[in-house]
């Protein structure tokens, strides 16, 4: 099937266009208006072995940047007794695939599948979620999405801020994207998507595809991830699936796409977010990502010269690495007022609410009254983008 990808130039659409095109869908179109479904959307984050412990708190922070969806955790056992009827869509979130899949039991396979296929509601794939999704020839999936995976033999092949081009369908699901010739999303060792083996056509809609080359670790081959499927969704039965093969809930300015896809699969209303966080002009271009220098750029967190710490994080931040403003969070106790204020900054510009409790301690604990005023405005800035 031939593959269409949609190029927009006029930079009028930025803002009008896209919600133009939203309310053009009849097949998009809200839910939420009749008076059978709640306004509350309830999205649970499984939250078992094989879900990476900053995957689970990044997803779940990305979720409440929607004001009508409700977020919560949800673990195997609240699986395997029922607690599937308490929500609308479930995330299966990074980490590991297989690991997911036996955290589960097969005893709780057939109640996920049905929570889809029967009861019509929502499941949500990313990175190690969309394999565990995924309809993998000799992988431990559940085969809700039409989508194989090749390559894993070398599944540990690096970290990028990926290129992606929007399909037509693509942009009609995050229609921010219009403006935009291409996105750049994290990823981090995730699945390369393919049609699955066989002679049936894929069922699933490509909506964004791979641009970038990522082969930097774990003796992957080139030329593998190019052309490969980024995002694609898809009709199950009664309910819907989405999978990612990156890392949305994590990329600065590209974080209001988890709670989209969980709108999407709960068929609910597309609604637009804030530009506090809507921000796809902040990605420039693909960069691959090198282990050894986010190494290097750790250790020189450690010390006694605030200076060197600086100009680690402002690397780690300008490099996109994920892990910058994880350990910016840290930096908040430094020993330095001048650090403790640069963290602060870090994680206000990277949208990183998870450590508001964090900046909430430390503003108690500050006594430099300049240092106070940085956390205290990192504090409200990173509030607007949860408080409703």
């Amino acid at each position: 099937m031939k593959r269409k990808i949609f190029k927009v130039v006029p930079v009028l659409c930025l803002v009008l266009l896209p919600w133009l095109a939203i309310g053009a869908l009849d097949e998009d179109r809200a839910l939420s208006s009749d008076a059978a479904f709640p306004l509350s959307i309830k999205v649970g984050v499984y939250n078992g072995d094989g879900a990476s412990p900053a995957c689970v708190t990044e997803t779940f922070e990305a979720l409440r940047i929607d004001a009508e969806i409700i977020p919560s955790l949800i673990g195997p056992n609240d699986i395997y007794t029922g607690g599937l009827d308490e929500i609308d869509v479930i995330i299966f979130p990074g980490g590991s695939g297989s690991r997911q899949n036996n955290s589960l039991g097969s005893g709780s396979h057939g109640r996920i599948r049905d929570f889809a296929l029967v009861e019509g509601k929502g499941i949500v794939g990313i990175c190690a979620g969309a394999y565990l999704v995924s309809d993998s020839e000799g992988y431990p999936c559940l085969g809700l999405i039409g989508a194989g995976t090749i390559d894993r033999e070398h599944d540990k092949r690096g970290s990028a801020l990926v290129e992606v081009s929007f399909t037509e369908k693509g942009l009609k699901i995050f229609p921010e994207m219009m403006g935009f010739e291409n996105g750049y999303i994290q990823y981090h060792d995730g699945p390369v998507l393919v049609p699955p083996s066989g002679p049936k056509s894929p069922r699933y809609d490509e909506l964004a595809v791979n641009n970038s080359d990522v082969h930097q670790t774990g003796n992957a081959p080139s030329g593998i991830t190019p052309g490969k499927a980024f995002l694609i969704c898809q009709e199950a039965g009664k309910g819907r699936v989405f999978a990612c093969a990156g890392h949305p809930e994590s990329t600065t300015g590209m974080r209001w796409m988890v709670p989209r896809m969980a709108r999407w699969a709960a068929r609910k209303e597309l609604i637009p977010y804030g530009d506090d966080v809507t921000r796809p002009q902040l990605g420039k271009a693909e960069i691959l990502h090198s282990d050894e220098l986010e190494t290097e750029l750790f250790w020189k967190l450690f010390g006694d010269d605030p200076g060197t710490k600086i100009d680690a994080l402002k690397e780690l931040r300008e490099k996109r690495y994920r892990n910058g403003f994880r350990w910016a969070v840290g930096m908040l106790r430094d020993s330095s007022p001048d650090v403790r204020g640069f963290a602060a900054g870090v994680l206000a510009e990277s949208e990183y609410t998870a450590a508001i409790g964090d900046l909430e301690v430390v503003i108690g604990e500050e006594k430099d009254d300049a240092c106070r005023e940085w956390l205290q405005s990192a504090l409200l800035r990173l509030k607007r983008m949860v408080d409703f």
